[in-house]
């Protein structure tokens, strides 16, 4: 549906959003990129022409919207000077935030399986664990959409708007209010029992079957089935510190932990990962976490581990001068300002084999191999054979490595893709062509997004992408990939019952054009 708003839009007009009011409206963007979309609103907010020294009217002969009304810009989306010269001042501020509104459509869980493994520098380092088969977004109204699964919070949205952001373990769902009040949903298990009432929470943070929140005076409350409400042992867990100024939290699948300011740290869960054990003194400045260690980093660049010793909770480098810490599944990789590496955890395959030199700036990571990468975009592989400890590319000149539970795609400064792992996860099967910008993944596939968002997917479960462009972002659960246009349009493909099919009542959104006076 396509719904015409008529809008007075003159350069008198000093507030662009009150004009737009507060539904934001989306621009009819089809076939145009971002940039030209922003330009033709910025446009609008001039009344959809200029003029020249003489006071005349100009149309440019270039692309235009069907409005006869917007003042043209060139084929890369540029605005005419005159048009900049005499118009708002301000509108860039204007149009920057009302751009945010349009483009945020669908605001997906904070994090999603292709996320978890792609921007935290290890699956257990994001701040969330990811939902494994449903979807959960934001509608730009503050309302909920979620589908996929029942059982892991595909149905049972709460009603209501005014949600914030959306939170996930591995079967559950929260969302948060803007009063800082919490709703859940999802398998009972997995954090949907014992939320908190009241108001005032910030931030959430989880692990595979519980939730953990802090207050802006940085208390914290916890709830799931690795959660406790009284302030004692019982079995194998431990329980949420009771006092305050806490400013961050990390997890393992079944454990947390807390640092304060001063860079001392609590945990609690699961004693065998890691719920037990943190180091009592303090400096520490950033924690990182396998699935049953934790590793906490000094300003001086000295490590501490605790949690499960055979998957690093012991045999951490004593020497300083590290500054990032990476991991998979059982494995830590810590990385010195030289770029030389050290590993501990896991002894078998996926800890062994690390390169000795220097030189690496990043590292990547499946569930039992790393990828290292170096400034010249050269990459050294080590780990389990399955899953791209072997068979990594031995030319340089890539930019950025990408991975899923068992391979790893690596991407060069030309848009080319390189992969290598498990064959039927992707490890075979990635495009010949270039142009690509970006890598997304579920368990066992990936997806790859070129500058004009067209997609090419392959590996298990990677059939059905679309093939038409214009879209902007890709997210993922295990075992299906969800793709979003900038006009609010998406698609999904992958297992239906992994969030594979959209509901046909939320496919197709409500589409909100801007039309001036006197079109």
């Amino acid at each position: 549906m396509i719904i015409t708003l008529t809008l007075t839009l003159t350069p008198k007009n000093k507030n662009l959003k009150t004009i737009i009011g507060k539904k934001p409206a989306e621009l009819d963007s089809s076939g145009y990129s971002a940039k030209m979309i922003v330009n033709r609103a910025k446009a609008m907010s001039c009344s959809g022409f200029y003029q020249d020294s003489n006071g005349a009217e100009i149309t440019l002969n270039v692309n235009q919207l069907k409005s006869q009304s917007f003042v043209y810009v060139d084929e890369q989306g540029t605005l005419s000077l005159e048009l900049i010269e005499q118009c708002l001042s301000d509108w860039a501020v204007l149009l920057t935030d009302y751009w945010q509104k349009t483009v945020e459509k669908w605001r997906f869980a904070e994090v999603d399986i292709s996320g978890a493994h792609n921007n935290f520098g290890g699956y257990y380092n994001a701040p969330n664990h990811p939902n494994y088969y449903a979807f959960a977004t934001l509608q730009d109204d503050g309302s909920i959409t979620a589908w996929g699964r029942s059982d892991y919070g595909g149905t049972g949205a709460p009603n209501g708007n005014d949600y914030t952001k959306i939170y996930s373990t591995s079967r559950a769902f929260v969302a948060l209010k803007a009063d800082g009040s919490i709703k859940a949903w999802g398998a009972p298990g997995f954090g949907t029992i014992g939320v908190p009432d009241g108001k005032g929470y910030t931030n959430i943070y989880s692990n595979k079957t519980t939730f953990a929140v802090l207050k802006a005076d940085g208390s914290i409350a916890s709830w799931g089935s690795g959660s406790r409400s009284t302030p004692s042992d019982i079995g194998g867990y431990t329980y949420a510190p009771s006092d305050s100024g806490y400013i961050k939290i990390y997890s393992t699948a079944y454990a947390f932990a807390a640092i304060k300011a001063d860079g001392s740290i609590k945990a609690w869960g699961h004693r065998k990962y890691g719920g037990a054990g943190a180091p009592s003194d303090k400096g520490y400045t950033k924690i990182y976490s396998n699935n049953a260690a934790f590793a906490a980093l000094k300003a001086d660049g000295s490590i501490a581990s605790w949690g499960f010793s055979e998957y690093g909770g012991v045999g951490a480098p004593s020497d300083k001068g590290y500054t990032k810490i990476y991991s998979n599944e059982a494995t830590f990789v810590a990385l010195k300002a030289d770029g030389s590496i050290t590993t501990w955890g896991y002894s078998e395959e996926e800890g062994t084999g690390a390169p000795s030199d220097s030189g690496y700036t990043k590292i990547y990571s499946t569930r039992d191999a790393f990828a290292a990468l170096k400034a010249d975009g050269s990459i050294t592989a080590w780990g389990g054979s399955d899953s791209g400890g072997i068979g990594a590319p031995f030319d340089n000149g890539y930019t950025n490595i990408y991975s899923n539970r068992w391979a790893f795609a690596a991407l060069k400064a030309d848009g080319s893709i390189t992969a290598w792992g498990r064959s039927n996860a992707g490890g075979i099967g990635a495009p010949s062509d270039n142009g690509y910008i970006k890598i997304y993944s579920t368990k066992n596939a990936f997806a790859a997004l070129k500058a004009d968002g067209s997609i090419a997917s392959w590996g298990s479960g990677s059939t059905g992408a679309p093939s038409d462009s214009g879209y902007t972002k890709i997210y993922s659960t295990y075992s299906a990939f969800v793709a979003v246009k900038v006009d609010g349009s998406i698609v999904a493909w992958g297992d239906s019952n992994g969030g594979g099919t959209i509901p046909a009542s939320i496919s197709n959104p409500i589409i909100y054009r801007l039309k001036p006076l006197n079109e």
